[in-house]
């Protein structure tokens, strides 16, 4: 609309202007007037041209603006994420191990030969090689030899029997040796988290548990008293040659005892508690001991004479 105002303008004053120089050519003007008006109107048009181009320049155009918003404030909560971290496995490892023969604290014979075998899975992330070795490590060898190669491949999750040949000792008394596996640079490896413990084999040395005497200690009522009142009272002083329970009973020419039984924590003669039993009239009884286990054998048969007073 502005662009078409100004054009509108012009164009009146060109009208005008021409106006005015018909008017002068006609009242006989000079030409240099002339002249000069044409000029004058030249120029105006040019000024005019210039004002419209101006005016025409488009505007800037407006950008609209978004002013912030204030937000609430509050107190910014954080949130605690945890991550579950893993320890990586490593790569040889000892797991599950089963005492196939041995199982800890078995008796076994002062200088008697026995195999002790363990099956033990692969837990770790690396397969063990055929040239993997069972190697001992600490405490009682027990004549066991200083390593064994396992001789298969055990796969991650697969399982292994692996044995040793050992000889008890002679002294009696509890053994215990540690072993690991190695791999084919020396490397050992066992059980646990980190793969650094061992596993072992445990035995009680002592001979076979058995009753070798018993020895009867008697005592009578006195010859006085009346029947009705008298007995005899008998206990036995047994000898073991290891550590077991005994069971055992008096045999008498009245009957039996009850059995009882007689604890050994080693090699060694115990006394038993004693046996009171009732004799009705004068005459002779026999006693013995008889060990019911491990022996199922008579001890030491005795005779008490006991006299009386009907």
């Amino acid at each position: 609309m502005r662009k078409t105002a100004t054009f509108l303008s012009l164009l009146t004053i060109l009208v005008i202007c021409l106006g005015l120089v018909g008017c002068n050519l006609t009242a006989g003007n000079k030409i240099d007037d002339v002249s000069l008006q044409q000029t004058i109107v030249v120029q105006t048009v040019d000024a005019l041209k210039t004002q419209i181009a101006v005016n025409s320049t488009p505007a800037a155009p407006m950008i609209a603006t978004n002013t912030p918003q204030m937000l609430p404030t509050g107190t910014a909560t954080a949130t605690v994420v945890s991550v579950a971290t893993s320890t990586p496995k490593p790569t040889y490892r000892v797991g599950n191990v089963i005492d196939v023969t041995y199982p800890d604290n078995t008796v076994v014979k002062p200088g008697a030969s026995f195999t002790k075998k363990w099956k033990l899975t692969n837990t770790g992330t690396g397969t063990w090689s055929p040239s993997f070795k069972l190697v001992f490590v600490s405490g009682d060898a027990m004549s066991g030899p200083a390593s064994k190669m396992i001789g298969l491949a055990v796969p991650p999750g697969q399982s292994i029997d692996v044995s040793v040949d050992l000889v008890a000792p002679s002294t009696p008394k509890t053994y215990q040796g540690k072993w690991m596996m190695q791999t084919d640079s020396g490397d050992n490896f066992g059980i646990g988290e980190d793969s650094s413990g061992s596993f072992w084999v445990k035995v009680i040395v002592q001979e076979d548990f058995a009753i070798t005497n018993a020895v009867l200690t008697t005592s009578a009522t006195a010859a006085t008293e009346p029947c009705a009142s008298s007995s005899i009272t008998v206990t036995a002083n047994v000898t073991s040659k290891s550590a077991g329970t005994a069971t055992y009973y008096f045999v008498t020419s009245l009957g039996n005892s009850p059995t009882y039984s007689l604890a050994f924590t080693a090699a060694g003669t115990m006394t038993t508690s004693a046996y009171t039993f009732a004799v009705p009239a004068s005459q002779d009884v026999t006693i013995s001991f008889y060990n019911d286990y491990p022996n199922h054998q008579g001890f030491g048969s005795t005779t008490v004479t006991v006299v009386c007073t009907p």
